[in-house]
């Protein structure tokens, strides 16, 4: 009889300490910086160009993200659609991606046709990459979060 009672109170235990895991954790998987940040020439949306960019590419929920990353000033096609993704401003581009311009720096998201456009991410990511640069210098390549998690 005991040993039941034991088990039990082990069970309850083991549900109990689960349960709170997931809790504090949460149920949203993180985004891991699978390669890069990898040094690259040509910056996606503008045709034929030579701007040092650097590319990472992230997996989130099985879906890979593209995040390309240049501190050359680009010009704003005027086709493209302004939109405002939590508190981030930016620019929407005809095939769903992203595209994010801060004064001295530009960002482009480019997500999986079978994934939307996730302003969660890219507020996250935004906010981790205005940390990094802070304190980086601009002959260095960008740092890009390894984890980004929701």
């Amino acid at each position: 009889m005991n040993r039941i009672v034991n088990w039990r109170i082990i069970f309850f235990y083991l549900v109990i300490s689960v349960s709170f895991v997931e809790a504090q954790v949460g149920s949203a998987a993180p985004a891991i910086l699978a390669r890069g940040p990898i040094e690259s020439v040509g910056f996606p949306l503008i045709y034929p160009n030579a701007v040092k960019s650097w590319v990472g590419y992230y997996r989130y929920l099985e879906l890979e993200i593209k995040v390309s990353f240049t501190r050359e000033n680009i010009m704003i096609p005027a086709e493209l659609e302004k939109l405002t993704c939590d508190k981030i401003k930016g620019f929407r581009v005809e095939d769903g991606s992203f595209l994010y311009k801060d004064t001295e720096w530009s960002l482009l998201f480019e997500f999986s046709p079978e994934f939307p456009l996730d302003c969660v991410f890219i507020n996250t990511f935004i906010i981790r990459l205005k940390y990094f640069l802070r304190d980086s210098s601009i002959l260095e390549p960008p740092l890009f979060p390894a984890i980004l998690e929701f």
